[in-house]
């Protein structure tokens, strides 16, 4: 396979940044210069409620408060179980999702220390946090642009491009999360050991809980779709054993079954302004 194929990662949902806000847009783009698929994304949160749940998803997002008096960035990793976040009532955010990897960022930290952490951009930088550039702005587009332009070149790098790692991640998604290390050392040309060793390095957690995820966001999916499918052909589909190990694995990531989820997600929709 070749080193530059095009990334497949599936952009993965947070579903409470749609259902739990207003004014929602989002815009998908693929980067052929680093040969990644990005989330562009903005909402508005409710005066009255600012809480709602994020879930695994194996990403990372830069998230910016948009308040010109006082705007914010972080990094945020990926949870690794539902968790509460509390976000300012009222503010406008712009965030950008990417997919795990230590090659796509230009500062020197373990990516273990980014996986379930909320980092302040301005430490990670070392420098005045660049929210302002964004909270003045008064488009969406505006903002993509002028994050492309000026701060995600002092984010995302294209010169620590790892093939293992992107030839690894993209047969892990390509699964739907459903392979062995044995069957992707194979693919690879690699010893599992070896294999495993730099994908924990450079996601920061084991290739078999990236999996996992990935597989968890593949049925995700496929139960928010307007398809109608069946519990049976989200568990087919995704490559779970049986009813059982899908509601296991719901339970592991987001302490709910699916049925239970998806009422917990929806339950905000018909909040207003």
């Amino acid at each position: 396979m070749s080193n530059r194929k095009k990334w497949c990662f599936q952009i993965p949902l947070q579903p409470e940044f749609k259902m739990k806000t207003a004014y929602y847009i989002e815009k998908r783009e693929f980067d052929q210069k680093r040969n990644k698929s990005y989330l562009y994304y903005q909402f508005k949160c409710h005066s009255i409620s600012s809480s709602m749940i994020v879930i695994p998803d194996g990403s990372i997002d830069i998230l910016f408060t948009c308040i010109p008096q006082t705007p914010y960035g972080k990094i945020c990793g990926s949870v690794l179980r539902s968790k509460e976040i509390q976000l300012t009532p009222g503010a406008e955010y712009f965030g950008v999702r990417f997919p795990l990897g230590r090659e796509s960022l230009k500062w020197n930290c373990s990516m273990k220390d980014i996986v379930e952490c909320e980092m302040p951009i301005k430490d990670i930088l070392s420098l005045d946090d660049p929210a302002h550039q964004l909270a003045i702005l008064p488009s969406f587009e505006g903002r993509i642009q002028r994050f492309q332009e000026t701060i995600g070149t002092l984010f995302l790098n294209e010169d620590r491009y790892s093939p293992i790692v992107m030839n690894a991640l993209y047969n892990i998604h390509l699964s739907k999360g459903n392979i062995t290390m044995n069957d992707l050392a194979q693919r690879l040309g690699f010893s599992t050991r070896y294999v495993r060793k730099q994908l924990e390095q450079d996601i920061g957690i084991s290739p078999k809980l990236f999996s996992q995820i990935a597989r968890f966001q593949c049925s995700l999916s496929m139960l928010m779709n307007d398809n109608n499918y069946s519990i049976w052909d989200i568990i087919e589909e995704s490559g779970y054993y049986d009813q059982a190990h899908l509601i296991n694995e719901y339970k592991k990531f987001s302490y709910y079954s699916p049925r239970k989820l998806m009422d917990t997600i929806t339950k905000g929709k018909a909040l207003v302004m």
